[in-house]
């Protein structure tokens, strides 16, 4: 049975589990290295489950996907996307992605954005599917200048509740 929820400091087991794992099965599409956040101290790691909001999927207990995103300006950032290769195709960078939604539109932000690499086609075409906007915006990926990644976004509010 398929469960996705916000992680808690109870968690931090599975936090470190579900994040190290995403970083070793596709390092090229994020900032960080595995080795460098396997060195973290719990301290540390928790101090990173309460300063954003993380969210996992699980699967009969064991963390099979993960996103996380924060409030930034009045809008939110969506980072850190992951589902592991055989939990693929069941929906759940749809339901993991909505959770972030739903948090940023419960802080009444304007839309969601996020950085996508430009040859990561199927988390491209997710994002396009779930309303993501394209914006033609190409800057360097953080750990490859060579490759570029893509500015999308998602109209989420008005603003005006803020």
């Amino acid at each position: 049975m398929l469960l996705v929820r916000r992680l808690t400091p109870e968690d931090l087991d599975a936090f470190r589990d579900v994040r190290l794992r995403a970083l070793t099965d596709t390092p090229e599409n994020y900032g960080s290295i595995a080795a460098a956040e396997r060195a973290q101290t719990d301290e540390e790691w928790l101090a990173r489950l309460a300063g954003d909001a993380w969210f996992a999927a699980f699967d009969d207990g064991r963390a099979v996907g993960l996103v996380a995103g924060r409030a930034r300006d009045g809008d939110w950032i969506l980072y850190s996307m992951w589902v592991a290769a055989e939990a693929r195709g069941q929906g759940l960078g749809a339901k993991l992605a909505g959770e972030v939604r739903s948090a940023a539109e419960a802080d009444g932000a304007r839309e969601v954005w996020l950085h996508v690499a430009e040859d990561n086609d199927r988390a491209r075409r997710l994002y396009l599917k779930l309303g993501f906007i394209a914006t033609g915006d190409l800057e360097p990926m953080p750990n490859d200048i060579t490759r570029r990644r893509e500015r999308l976004y998602l109209p989420v509010t008005d603003g005006s509740s803020k």
